[in-house]
């Protein structure tokens, strides 16, 4: 079996690699160069998965060309209540979540980072860009500096842990 990527050491890679380690499956790795490419071979037949963001497979799942069989994140995507999480199927281990964040400067002065934060977060919490970002297969969960920074810590602890374990290598 065959799961697509948008390339080495991307994010579709690594949740592959994921899916790898979590099931204990050994499928083929083959990459793209870039989502789009990996979506149209998938919908071809020519390679058998993809883990991607939900704003590049929804359109797809929408319009009956993919079928969507799990979500990654911890709870189901509100655009395709049916698709059970990858915990419900007992899958825990294969929990992936993409993120944007706002960063800046690491000597950028603590009331700046506390400003930028507060206005962020009221933009955030206006209900038509919610829609927005919810009709794109996003969600938006703002954090503070502090949970965000430890968010992309642990984030990162996990997929480098992950590159050591599955003894990932750039071409």
């Amino acid at each position: 079996m065959n799961y697509a990527s948008g390339g080495n050491g991307t994010s579709t890679h690594l949740n592959g690699e994921l899916m790898n380690q979590a099931t204990g499956l050994d499928m083929t790795h083959v990459p793209y160069k870039g989502s789009a490419p990996a979506v149209q071979d998938l919908i071809g037949g020519q390679t058998q998965l993809l883990v991607d963001a939900g704003s590049v497979l929804l359109p797809q799942v929408k319009g009956g060309k993919l079928k969507a069989l799990a979500v990654t994140g911890p709870k189901r995507d509100p655009q395709l209540p049916d698709v059970p999480t990858v915990r419900e199927l007992g899958l825990a281990g294969m929990e992936s979540v993409g993120f944007r964040g706002l960063v800046g400067p690491a000597g950028m002065p603590g009331d700046v980072v506390d400003r930028l934060a507060a206005e962020l977060a009221k933009v955030l919490a206006q209900p038509d860009l919610k829609a927005k970002f919810s009709a794109s297969g996003s969600e938006v969960h703002p954090l503070g500096p502090a949970e965000f920074a430890a968010f992309v810590k642990a984030d990162n602890e996990k997929w480098a842990r992950l590159i050591r374990e599955r003894k990932l290598q750039l071409d």
